[in-house]
């Protein structure tokens, strides 16, 4: 993140956006994935019963980080939610900033364990699949 993105803490903005936006509680805790494995959640959207809508990885990478950085958030990001392909739930990974890396396609390959890459422009994408 760079000073003048007006965010003092991104991955908060995000909760909080959601909340607003879809109405869910917007809570970072951990959650048991396929492998078995702990993962903590930056973002797991629960309704009124606790039953989970969706699943949001929060990475604050935008231009100013380096380029070994974002491959290697966008590399956690697809292992943590690859873990949750099986969950009947839209899953996520929102960044500050997509950005081309060159030589991986970051929004094929989150396509293909069914999670939307999007930036924090574009997040009303991943809504409008919460509420489709």
């Amino acid at each position: 993140m760079t000073a003048d993105d007006g965010y003092d803490d991104f991955e908060r903005h995000v909760r909080e956006t959601l909340a607003d936006a879809t109405g869910y509680a917007c809570e970072k805790q951990y959650e048991v994935g396929k492998s078995g494995n702990r993962w903590k959640v930056d973002c797991v959207l629960l309704d009124d019963h606790d039953l989970r809508k969706g699943y949001v990885e929060v990475k604050e990478t935008s231009r100013s980080s380096n380029r070994s950085t974002y491959i290697n958030h966008m590399r956690r990001a697809y292992a943590e939610m690859g873990d949750f392909r099986q969950f009947d739930a839209p899953k996520a990974v929102v960044v500050a900033d997509k950005w081309d890396t060159g030589g991986t396609d970051w929004d094929a390959m989150m396509d293909s364990i069914d999670c939307m890459l999007v930036d924090i422009e574009e997040i009303d994408r991943f809504v409008a699949e919460l509420d489709g």
